[in-house]
């Protein structure tokens, strides 16, 4: 046996050194790179949704929030964006919009921000901040029937239906369930019964098309578990709205939906 081919103490002495070198080395890269706030936004992200197999809420906001306030660096754009819509998640919702505002104060051009705004004055029940969030956003994105379904919502929360069907006008068209079942709440209480009929019928049959991931495309953030209950409720939803204009066809003098 030549001696080649003989580990010796010496030799494996200096081969584990090597490999601890290599491991600490490694471990080190790791810890500057997660110092840098780009780099553990992009990793919240993948915990937020982005790979939903690895969906976790709590993991994601530690990131965002280390991000949104870096030991090195600044908050790279989106960082207090993405942290306030894990708050509003966790229905925290002053610090979700404390988080919005510090988002639109470093990144104005960030108009993304005012559909999280509007959302979170909307479910603190400040309708007229919220809706003028919602056409702040619309303002920059006149294509999105999701800001425009939401806002029309707050409309008719506050009795402003009219205005909530000329918010919802440009969207009607859509293949879209939950574009239809508001424009068909909107039709009902405007004692448009035949109308809100056939758009209940459509958003029925639309509803039938979606799937469960469909559904989560537009609740982004949101736990991956919920998809398939949201989708239910969704269809529930419909199917009563369509119940209750059969309903007033039939009796005319029932109140209308609220």
């Amino acid at each position: 046996m030549s001696d080649e081919s003989i580990v010796t103490p010496t030799k494996k002495s200096k081969f584990l050194k090597l490999a601890l070198l290599v491991i600490s080395l490694f471990w080190v890269i790791v810890i500057v790179a997660f110092l840098f706030p780009q780099t553990q936004y992009r990793a919240g992200n993948i915990f937020f949704g982005e790979v939903p197999a690895l969906y976790n809420l709590t993991i994601a906001q530690v990131l965002f929030t280390h991000a949104s306030y870096p030991i090195i660096g600044a908050a790279p754009q989106f960082a207090h964006y993405q942290l306030s819509r894990t708050y509003f998640i966790k229905g925290e919702l002053y610090t979700s919009l404390f988080e919005a505002k510090k988002e639109l104060e470093l990144y104005p051009q960030n108009k993304r921000t005012y559909y999280i705004l509007g959302l979170t004055y909307g479910y603190l029940g400040q309708e007229e901040e919220a809706i003028e969030a919602f056409s702040s956003f619309i303002e920059a994105y006149p294509e999105s029937w999701a800001a425009r379904n939401d806002k029309a919502w707050l409309q008719f929360r506050i009795g402003d239906i009219e205005g909530a069907l000329l918010t919802m006008a440009p969207v009607t068209h859509l293949e879209n369930p939950w574009v239809l079942n508001t424009y068909g709440t909107l039709l009902l209480n405007s004692d448009r019964l035949l109308e809100a009929k056939e758009v209940f019928l459509h958003a029925e049959a639309v509803v039938q098309k979606i799937t469960a991931d469909d559904w989560g495309s537009a609740y982004p953030g949101n736990d991956p578990r919920i998809y398939e209950t949201g989708l239910t409720g969704m269809r529930t939803s419909i199917e009563e709205n369509l119940q209750i204009v059969e309903d007033r066809l039939l009796s005319p003098n029932k109140e209308s939906s609220e």
